[in-house]
Parts: C-alpha cells; sequence; structure tokens
C-alpha cells in the first residue's frame, strides 16, 4: 500500500499489516456451555372447583369472580359445566407443552397430561408416578387448582408438615395429601403451580422440606439437584388470597401463564371502565379480533408477536445471571411460557394487591416504561378495530400494521449514531422477535450486524439474548438478498464462542452447510463475505470430528480447491480482500486434513498441496505465507509414514519448510519450528540417533577400540541428508535474533537430545549388566558398540513413535497462538467504524503534516549554502564509545548507538535523557545503524556483527518501543570486510553487505529475502547511496572505485558503471558516496581517504548504460563525465556527512577536527574546539549526522563527545 503526500515522494508502508502490529494472542472465547434444564414433556393436573358448592372456612360472597378458563359456569348445568372447564383447562396446558398455538389435542398426546378432579391421596399418588413414568428425566408439572378446596393453611401436622386437600365428591370427604409425600412421588425435575388462595405458603413449606432433607441427607431429595430443579409458580403470597373481582375470572393467574394474549386484552379493558361493561362481553368481543395466533400477518398474530417480544425484553432485563436466565426463558419452552406469563400476572394482579411469587424469585417489572410501548401498541390496534368494525373475515392486507416495531427499529437506529462507545442491550431481544417478521428481517439483520462488529462483550450479549436459532433459521430460506449479513454474523458468532451447542446448531440442518459453501464460492459476493463464509467453516471442522466427516461429504475439499484456483488466477494477490480469503481458505484445509486421514488423502489426489499450499511460500504477504507454513505442519501431523509415498510427501513438505525457516517474518519461522517439530516427532528414532552421533563427537568418546566402528557410522549417517537438515536447520533456529524463535526451536531439540540421553543410559546398563553376567559365567566381556549411531538400524518398538494406527496425530512439542489470533480478527470490527475512519484520517493528517512542514524545510535548506554551522547547541558525554548518531526526525532528540544500546537523548527545550534501551538483542555487537521511512514513521533499524538485524518502531516512546521485526540477514559474515546496511527507499529493500562479491538484498514490505546483488569485485562495499525516484544504486568500495546498480536488471548483470579510483584518490577506500534523494541534478558525491571529493555528473555520460561486465559484445567504454575535485584534507578522512537537502557537508578527520564546505567548493567553517573555557580539542571522528530536515549536525567522537551543531542564534545545551 502506497500514498502520495503532495506530490513529494513515494513511500511505502512499513511493517503496517496486523501480523506485524499486533500481539499474536487471542481473544477470550466462550467455551462452557450454559446447563439447561430437561424439557416438559408431561404434567398432572389437579382440579379442586366444587361449583355450587363454598369450601369450608370460606363464606360465600354474592359477587365474586366465578369464570374458569373463560367459561362462565352459571350459565350451564353444574356437571356440563365442570366438563367443558376440564376440556378447557386441558387443552390450554396440552397448547403450552406441546407449543403449539390453536391446535387440538390428539389421542396420542393424551398420556402428556393427567387431569384429576374427583380423587384421593392414593389416587394422586399413584397418578403421578405414571406421569413420571412417562416422561423420565424429563421436566414433569405439577398444577394444583384448590378454588375450590380447603384452606391450605387450616390443618397442619404434629411434626409441622403442611398439606393439600383433595375432594372425593360422592362423599364429600377432604383428604389432605402431605406434601413430603407428595415431593417423593412427583420427583424431580418438576415445576409447581399454585393457583388457589395462600399459595405462597405451599411454597415456602416446600423451601422448609427440602432444607430439612438435604441436612439429614435422607432420601432422594438430599442431592443438591433437587433444589435447582424444583421451580414453583405461585399465584399469591403466603398471606394473602385471590382477587375476587367479578370482572376478572377467577383463574386469572392460570389465564396469565396459558392465555396470555386473552388476559392481557382483558386487562386492557378493565382499565378502559367502560360503564356496565362486563368480562362476558369482554371475551365475545376478544373473540372478534381477526386472525390466528400463530399468524403474524393477522391482528390477533401481531398482538400475540408484541406482547411476547415486551415480556422478554422484560424479562431480559430483570438482574438475573446469564445462567438463571438461560434455564426459564431460553432451555425450555413451556417453562419459558410460563415464566412470561408470570411477568405477565405480576402487573395486573399487583394492581389488586396481590403479589405473585415464582421459586426462582423473579423481581417485580410492573411499573416498567415498555409496558407503556404495549399499551400503546393495544390502544392504536384496538382503535382501528372499533373504527373499522373488523370481523374475522375482513382481509389482512387492509389493515395498518402496528407501528411497534417501527418506533423500537427507529430508536435502535438513533441509539447507534449517537453512542458509538456506549451500546443500550436492555432491548435485544427486540431484535430477535424482529427476525420472525420478514418485513423487519432486513433492518434486524442490519442492526444486529453493526452490534456485533462493535465489541466481542455484545456478541457475548446477543447470545445469552438467543439471537443463534433465529439466524440458523434465516440460513434456511430460499432468500439470498442477506447472505452476507448472515455470513458476517455467523462469523462474529463464531469468533468468540467455541460452544459446543453453538457449533452443533450452526451447522445442524444440511442447508446450513450448503449456506457456507455456496456464499463461499459464490463469484457475485464480496471477497470479504465469501471470507466470512470459508472463515465459519473453519472453525467448524475445526471442532467437530462430525462436522469434518459431512463436510468432506459435501466435497468441502474441491470447493476449496476451486476457491484457491480463482484467487490464483485472478492475479490481484495484493488486494486485501484476496489476501483474507486466501488465508482463510489455506487455515480451513489445515483444519480439514487435521487428525483425519480421509482429507489428507483426498487432498493428496487432488494435488492440493502442492497446487496451492506451497506455492503460497513464497506469497508477497507474511500471513499468507504463515499460513502455509501452518497447513504444511498440520498435514505433517497426520500423514500415514507407513506408505513410501507418503514418506515422500513428508520429505518434500520438511524440505519446504526449511526454505521458510530463513523467512524474514518471524512468525513464519516460528510456524516453521511447529511444523517441522512435528516432522521431528514423526521420525523421532533417526532424530535421536543423529543427537546421539552428536554428542558422542562434540564429547569424544572414552572407548577407543569402537572409533573405527563410529567413523563408518558416522559417514553412514551423513548420508541421511533430509534429517541431517532439518536437525541442522532447528540448531541454527536455536540461534535466531528473535527469543520467541529460539524458545519454540531449544524446546524441540531439548525434546530429542532428551529421548537420546535415556537411550544412552538405557544402552549403558543394559550393557553393564549383561557384562557382570557374562564375568559371573566366566566367559569373556562383552564389547559395548553404539549400533544405534547407523540411523538404518531398526529400533525397538517401545522408542519408535506411536504410528498413525494407534494415534490419529502426532502430538505437538510446541505450538503458537497463530491460529487464536487468525481467529480473533473476525471479533474485530468488520464493517466501517466511524471512530477508526477518524483515527486514520487523524494519522492521516499528521503524516501530511510532516510532509509539508518537510517540503517547506528542503526549500529553506537550499538557501543556506554559505551559512556557517559552528555554533554548539548541545553536548554531552556518553558512558561508553558510540558508534553511530543520528536526529530523530520529527522530535527534538538524537539518538546514540553504542554496543548493546540506544540512547535517546532531548536537546530541546531542556537537555535530558530521555529513553534507553537495548537494540541489539544478540550476542554480537552493533555495526550500523540506519533511520528507514524517514518521511512517514521512521523505525531505527540495526544490525548487529552476526549480521542480524532488529528494526525498532515508535524507538523514541519508552512506553511503546517495540520489535517491529528482526531476522538474520546472512548466514555467512566475514568479519574482515566488516557490514554495512543501506534502504532503498523507492523499492523498500534493504541491503546489507557482509561478505565479498555479493549483497544481500531484503525487501521489508514483504520481510522476503531478493536475489543477492552480485558486485563482480574481490573489494568490500564501503558506502551506499541512492535516490527515492529510481532504482540506481551507487556504491564505493575499498579500492576507491564506485559502481553504479541498475537494481531494475537480472541480479547477475546489474553493474552498469564503474568509475573513480584515480588521482590521489586511487587505491583509497571510498568514505562516502552520495546522491540527492531526488537526483534532481544527477550528480554523484564521492569522498575518498585521501582527503578528495569527488563529483560525478550522471547527464553527462557519453553512452546511456555502461555496462562493464556486460557480454563482449554489448560492452562499451566508460561514458561517466568526471567533472571535479575538492581536496578537504591531506589524508586520513574518517567520516563525511552530506545533507539532503541543504547544499552543505561535513567531514571529520583523525586529528584535524570538521570542516564545513558547500557543495560548490567553498569552506564555511573549522570546528576544532569545543565550546567553553579552555575547551578541549574535537576528538576523532566516529560518526556525523545531518538532521534530515533542519541546518543542524551531530557529532561523536572518540572521546565519547557528542554534540550537536547548529547557527550561532541556536541557545547552548549542556548535560
Amino acid at each position: 500500500m502506497e500514498k502520495v503526500f503532495n506530490g513529494d515522494c513515494k513511500t511505502a508502508e512499513l511493517f503496517d499489516k496486523a501480523i506485524n502490529r499486533e500481539d499474536i494472542t487471542g481473544c477470550p472465547l466462550l467455551t462452557e456451555d450454559v446447563e439447561s434444564i430437561p424439557k416438559m414433556t408431561g404434567g398432572l393436573i389437579i382440579e379442586i372447583l366444587l361449583l355450587g358448592i363454598p369450601p369450608p372456612e370460606k363464606k360465600k360472597l354474592s359477587q365474586c369472580a366465578v369464570t374458569e378458563t373463560w367459561l362462565d359456569p352459571t350459565k350451564y348445568e353444574v356437571r356440563k359445566a365442570e366438563s367443558k372447564i376440564r376440556e378447557n383447562l386441558k387443552q390450554q396446558f396440552y397448547t403450552l407443552l406441546a407449543n403449539k398455538r390453536n391446535n387440538r389435542m390428539y389421542k396420542k398426546d393424551q398420556r402428556m397430561l393427567r387431569i384429576l378432579v374427583d380423587c384421593d391421596p392414593q389416587t394422586v399418588y399413584k397418578t403421578c408416578d405414571t406421569v413420571r413414568r412417562n416422561v423420565g428425566k424429563d421436566m414433569m408439572m405439577f398444577y394444583y387448582n384448590g378454588h375450590g378446596a380447603a384452606s391450605c393453611r387450616s390443618h397442619v401436622g404434629v411434626d409441622g408438615e403442611q398439606y393439600l386437600w383433595v375432594v372425593k365428591k360422592e362423599v364429600m370427604v377432604y383428604d389432605p395429601i402431605p406434601l413430603s409425600q407428595l415431593m417423593e412421588h412427583v420427583k424431580t425435575p418438576a415445576l409447581y403451580i399454585w393457583d388457589c388462595d395462600y399459595a405462597g405458603h405451599i411454597v415456602n413449606s416446600f423451601a422448609h422440606l427440602a432444607r430439612a432433607k438435604k441436612t439429614s441427607c435422607d432420601g432422594y431429595y438430599a442431592e443438591p439437584m433437587f433444589e435447582e430443579h424444583s421451580m414453583h409458580l405461585a399465584a399469591c403470597g403466603a398471606d394473602e388470597t385471590l382477587p375476587q373481582n367479578p370482572e376478572l375470572p377467577a383463574d386469572l393467574y392460570t389465564c396469565c401463564l396459558t392465555t396470555t394474549l386473552r388476559t392481557a386484552l382483558t386487562y386492557w379493558f378493565h382499565q378502559q371502565k367502560v360503564t356496565g361493561f362486563h368480562i362476558v362481553d369482554c371475551i365475545e368481543y376478544m373473540d372478534q379480533i381477526p386472525g390466528e395466533l400463530n399468524d403474524k400477518k393477522t391482528m390477533k398474530g401481531e398482538l400475540e408477536w408484541i406482547l411476547v417480544a415486551v415480556l422478554d425484553t422484560l424479562a431480559w432485563q430483570m438482574p438475573l445471571s446469564v445462567h438463571e436466565f438461560y434455564r426459564l426463558f431460553r432451555s425450555c419452552k413451556p417453562v419459558a411460557s410460563c415464566f412470561r406469563g408470570h411477568i405477565l400476572a405480576d402487573r395486573i394482579m399487583r394492581s389488586y394487591n396481590v403479589r405473585p411469587l415464582s421459586v426462582p424469585e423473579l423481581p417485580s417489572m410492573a411499573q416498567h416504561p415498555l409496558w407503556k410501548s404495549w399499551d400503546l401498541a393495544l390502544d392504536s390496534v384496538m382503535t382501528e378495530l372499533s373504527s373499522r368494525k373488523i370481523r374475522m373475515s375482513f382481509p389482512a392486507l387492509h389493515r395498518q400494521i402496528s407501528t411497534f416495531f417501527f418506533d423500537q427499529l427507529a430508536e435502535f437506529k438513533v441509539a447507534l449514531e449517537q453512542q458509538r462507545d456506549r451500546v443500550d442491550c436492555t432491548k435485544f431481544p427486540i431484535l430477535l422477535h424482529m427476525l420472525l417478521g420478514y418485513q423487519f428481517q432486513g433492518e434486524a439483520l442490519r442492526i444486529i450486524s453493526s452490534l456485533l462488529d462493535r465489541s466481542p462483550l455484545i456478541v457475548e450479549k446477543l447470545l445469552n439474548v438467543g439471537i443463534l436459532p433465529g439466524i440458523v433459521y434465516l440460513m434456511t430460506t430460499p432468500q439470498r438478498g442477506f447472505n452476507n449479513l448472515l455470513a458476517l454474523i455467523s462469523a462474529k458468532v463464531l469468533a468468540v464462542d467455541r460452544r459446543t451447542a453453538t457449533i452443533e446448531m450452526l451447522i445442524r440442518h444440511p442447508e446450513n452447510r450448503q449456506f457456507f459453501l455456496r456464499t463461499m464460492n459464490d463469484p457475485h459476493m464480496g471477497l470479504d463475505t465469501r471470507a466470512l463464509s470459508c472463515f465459519c467453516l473453519s472453525v467448524l471442522v475445526r471442532f467437530s470430528a462430525r462436522n469434518q466427516e459431512q463436510l468432506l461429504n459435501d466435497h468441502l475439499i474441491r470447493e476449496l480447491d476451486d476457491c484457491l484456483e480463482e484467487l490464483h488466477n485472478s492475479g490481484n494477490s495484493q488486494d486485501p480482500g484476496t489476501i483474507k480469503l486466501q488465508n482463510c481458505a489455506v487455515l480451513c484445509l489445515a483444519h480439514l486434513w487435521e487428525n483425519n486421514e480421509q482429507a489428507v488423502g483426498m487432498a493428496a489426489r487432488a494435488n492440493t498441496m502442492e497446487n496451492y499450499v506451497v506455492k503460497l511460500l513464497e506469497h508477497p504477504n507474511p500471513e499468507t505465507r504463515t499460513a502455509a507454513v501452518y497447513a504444511l505442519g498440520t498435514f505433517l501431523s497426520t500423514q500415514r509414514s507407513e506408505s513410501q509415498h507418503g514418506e515422500s510427501m513428508e520429505h518434500k513438505i520438511a524440505k519446504d519448510l526449511l526454505l521458510a525457516s530463513r523467512d524474514g517474518c518471524v512468525h513464519v519461522r516460528k510456524e516453521a519450528v511447529v511444523a517441522l517439530s512435528r516432522y521431528v516427532l514423526q521420525y523421532q528414532h533417526k532424530f535421536v540417533v543423529i543427537a546421539q552421533n552428536s554428542a558422542k563427537e562434540d564429547g569424544g568418546d572414552e572407548n577407543h577400540s569402537t572409533n573405527g566402528i563410529r567413523k563408518q557410522q558416522t559417514k553412514s549417517l551423513k548420508t541421511a541428508n533430509k534429517f541431517m537438515d532439518v536437525w541442522r536447520c532447528l540448531e541454527m533456529l536455536e540461534a535466531d535474533p528473535d527469543p520467541s524463535v529460539q524458545c519454540l526451536a531449544g524446546r524441540v531439540t531439548g525434546h530429542i537430545e532428551g529421548e537420546a540421553q535415556r537411550r544412552r543410559n538405557s544402552t549403558r546398563s543394559n550393557s553393564t549388566e549383561s557384562t557382570i553376567n557374562s564375568m559371573r559365567e566366566g566367559s569373556e566381556p562383552l564389547n559395548i558398540i553404539y549400533s544405534d549411531f547407523n540411523p538404518k538400524d531398526k529400533v525397538n518398538e517401545d522408542e519408535r513413535p506411536p504410528s498413525h494406527g494407534d494415534s490419529k496425530f502426532v502430538e505437538q512439542i510446541v505450538s503458537t497462538e497463530f491460529i487464536e489470533w487468525s481467529d480473533a480478527a473476525f471479533s474485530k470490527p468488520q464493517l466501517a467504524d466511524p471512530a477508526e475512519e477518524e483515527k486514520h484520517f487523524l494519522e492521516f493528517q499528521t503524516e501530511k503534516r510532516h510532509s509539508e512542514n518537510s517540503r517547506k524545510a528542503m526549500a529553506n535548506l537550499q538557501k543556506r549554502a554559505h551559512e556557517r554551522l559552528d555554533a554548539q547547541i548541545f553536548g554531552i558525554k556518553h558512558d561508553c564509545k558510540p558508534h553511530r548518531v543520528g536526529f530523530h526526525p520529527y522530535a527534538p532528540m538524537i539518538y546514540i548507538v553504542d554496543d548493546r544500546h540506544c540512547n535517546l537523548v532531548e536537546y530541546e527545550p531542556k537537555p535530558k535523557q530521555y529513553h534507553r534501551f537495548k537494540c541489539s538483542l544478540g550476542r554480537g555487537s552493533t555495526k550500523d545503524v540506519i533511520l528507514l521511512n524517514e518521511l512517514k514513521r521512521p523505525f531505527l533499524c540495526v544490525i548487529n556483527s552476526d549480521a542480524e538485524v532488529y528494526i525498532w518502531r515508535n524507538f523514541e516512546n519508552p512506553h511503546r518501543c517495540s520489535l517491529a521485526s528482526t531476522f538474520k540477514a546472512s548466514s555467512e559474515v566475514n568479519r574482515r570486510v566488516g557490514i554495512l546496511m543501506h534502504y532503498v527507499e523507492f523499492s523498500s529493500n534493504l541491503l546489507i553487505f557482509s561478505q565479498v562479491k555479493r549483497i544481500v538484498s531484503w525487501n521489508l514490505v514483504r520481510e522476503t529475502r531478493c536475489p543477492d546483488i552480485q558486485t563482480h569485485t574481490e573489494h568490500p562495499v564501503t558506502s551506499f547511496s541512492s535516490s527515492t525516484e529510481d532504482d540506481l544504486l551507487v556504491s564505493g568500495f575499498q579500492d576507491g572505485t564506485c559502481r553504479l546498480f541498475d537494481l531494475r536488471t537480472p541480479s547477475h548483470n546489474q553493474v552498469v558503471q564503474k568509475f573513480g579510483g584515480h588521482g590521489r584518490s586511487s587505491g583509497c577506500p571510498v568514505v562516502k558516496v552520495h546522491t540527492k534523494p531526488n537526483n534532481d541534478n544527477r550528480i554523484i558525491y564521492v569522498a575518498s581517504q585521501s582527503g578528495d571529493i569527488s563529483l560525478w555528473d550522471l547527464r553527462q555520460s557519453k553512452t546511456d548504460v555502461v555496462a562493464e561486465y556486460a557480454p563482449k559484445q554489448n560492452r562499451r567504454p566508460p561514458g561517466l563525465c568526471h567533472r571535479s575535485d575538492l581536496q578537504v584534507f591531506s589524508g586520513n578522512m574518517r567520516t563525511v556527512a552530506f545533507h539532503n537537502y541543504a547544499p552543505v557537508m561535513a567531514c571529520g578527520s583523525h586529528d584535524q577536527g570538521i570542516k564545513i564546505w558547500n557543495t560548490w567548493g567553498d569552506k564555511l567553517n573549522d570546528i576544532k574546539f569545543h565550546e567553553g573555557f579552555m575547551g578541549q580539542k574535537v576528538g576523532p571522528s566516529v560518526s556525523l549526522q545531518f538532521h534530515p530536515f533542519e541546518y543542524k549536525l551531530v557529532s561523536a567522537g572518540q572521546d565519547n563527545c557528542v554534540t550537536v551543531y547548529g547557527k550561532a542564534t541556536d541557545p547552548v545545551n549542556k548535560i
């Protein structure tokens, strides 16, 4: 990615990819499944009415509530009324248990419910046992309607035990049932519903009995599960009676639980206080509302829809734990319906001074503001019903849809626009219910995707609400307009939720699997959407063997092959969407064939590894290369090594991994170590032999008689190059510049060396025992021969690693968090985030301001060709000898680099030691230091004597300083010629000279090694220079000559000019070569150790391309024009610095101080002494550096003094 600021210079973004900027760690995951309660599959109903006969201890009222199950018993004969009430009650509870609306109860469902009206205690016990036997371990409902029974407080046992009352109508005898006996026959899990006076007293008695049973540890109820799986719903408190308002049903609480909408409408009518309006009229009026409860397109269905959404939202806003909310309102639909009805009953019955109870206890939501929204929706519907006089036959299309959900949508949109940092989660259940209506699905999905994109915490909350079943349902619908939103939501869920229930739900149906497969390879979908679907598939196959098998049967490997082939042929490998989809496809393949021999065989037959995965090891994006290495490692962990073809594939993969182990990206090398560790474990017996032999060669052998055998076996050992190369590679990675790579490689080699030591100890112990036994028998002692030194020898079965027949995969020694980090990337915002866009805009403005200031400074610097530079504005005595010094481009500080550390020192406005850190982490000492990306975000690049490169970002900030990248530039270092670095800004290549005849080149954007540059000379390079506008490179050599390289040409033929090495500078090393960054005048400055500075003009060359090392037929005479020479010193010039934009240069010698010249040959001033009284003489210069955009010079000498020089008007600062 490249940006251009004001037409200045074009600079690439270095180390700006997520894999470079972020910590490679995963995000917190949801892995603990929430415990659900068993489903309710049966129940027992006990109804004690005794119509016309008042219960004992209860006065008969002239006007009281009489309707039961919405039936007025006074209009029927007693027997007929009781029969109708019984059938209505059974139908209501059947609808509740079967979770169906307006459905008849068939004979096959008769066993679900048992109803008792005329019974005795033994009948109750027997029926409880029958129902419990039918439901098994599922939840059982026990409903008690005691409107005609004696009060539960009227009789208390001798031991304080409470009783329920049942009646035998034939003899009119009330029989008590002890609660303890009832508990014993109902068992757990169970839901008790008490619709009678003083119902809270029964609940309290149950709690007391449960605690007593648990304390005594006697019987079934000593189990802790009893309290958890025993729920109670009570119509009133322990000291309260049921409301007797004649305008309300007598079984008001039961109506709230079973016929929620009708009860809510009755309460609404009652609140209107219409004169002369009776409950019977209300029932008749409600029957005129058109539609069905399960049809949301009708008025009745829409009202039911809105009411359930309101009750669900009220339940969500209760201060319940996630576990409690899931148990009560999500895990079992009949239980959820009952507890939602309890919330409605709490609102209605509290208005009549009755407080329903529940166990677990639910807080009261009777005064919640959301009830006003429900009342408003009901008002609008009733107004429309009254004005139009709608009947059952009125078409549903001619009615006005309620504005409830439209108002909620508008509220969500406003909240999303105004609350970027904070999200109101209180109304999430309304979004869930919007998904059930086709007219709101699109808007609801957009709001949900926008919410999920903000934070993983919101993902968790929406999952707790229960949003996932609705999303899964929409995947199975034929509509394809929301595929991008469904893919995004699924990816967000799987990025943070790894619970078994979630994974099984997302792939339970074949339609869900086909949705992801279809979306992944749909060319009409965006690349980001396809990548999201591919990520979902990779997670699904990773955590479930059953999903692997199902998706293999759905030809997932072929689909992934087609996807990778399409991306490979697109020719747009640098597109972010292409990279994202490519990485997801590779990781999906890796998860698919991990631990799965069938998938490995299918991929091998399809040549997936060779055609796609191996080729990605050369991809320019480091994250893609890391994913490819991970895929190769998982392939190794599953590949069968018994077959010859399997072994050859493993050896070929190991060879490819050796190349990846020398990658410039740290994370590629880490994954290469992990992958090689699996190869090592596959052939552990071979590597144990290699480790044993290495130990013997290093430590020598005390047994001289076996030396000849060992030499012969060592020779045979070295023929096994494929294993020796891997072992040497691991030993090389033990000395990697990055500590994390060192640690991983050390654990692998340590594991093998530990096994080798164990085998040596075992062999020596066995040999010693055999020798002692033979000496006891009088025979000759046995020669101890280490036959296991030969890798072709057989190994004992107990020492061989487990085969794939015994284990599906090889156990890992080491691992990384790359996969977890890749998954966590999908938990971050995928949509356009205004806050993130604003952050990037501010960064862009900062870079733009730096570029504008730099441009203005460049224009001003051109006018300073005759200004002196002799005022010392800052000085410091460093504690050790500095190697390099330089200015920070945009902060008033200098960096001082010694053997190991980098010191940041502020010189304005108040000088102080600002920051110090260890910049070279290896054993070698620092050899060269340069700044990368000066015009934007500077990086400090350090190379040590072992050719280990360390690149630091934010090096000026002690809190944000971090290692951006590190790698070993070259495995071959000639310590006699020194090490030198140069950054070619035009191509983002880092050039390193560490041995003669070639220059190593690394591309820092791709973090890969480029072809070496051949110098065609035995003399070492002493200086580099390049332009920011082209690919021309100038190098100075120790023999005094210079060469001009064209980096666009092939590596063996890049020298296009050779010049210099004449006159006084003949044979003297080049100290410095320099070209202007934009190279407008095409002048090359060459400073020689002899004290001369030569100017060479590219514009006056006699030919365009002069290649001294080109083929003979194309060879031409040199044509670079030598303009002039400037003698600065009489000899022994040590350091030279050229200002990039001002026409000045500074030269330092061994004993004559520092001289400032302009590039036209005019001497500006000399610096020979430090300022101050009796100022000491300037020591031999070690490093000189101009400020990139200011007229300042920093100098470091052998006397450890670091000094900053500027104009005479600048203040002097010393520390």
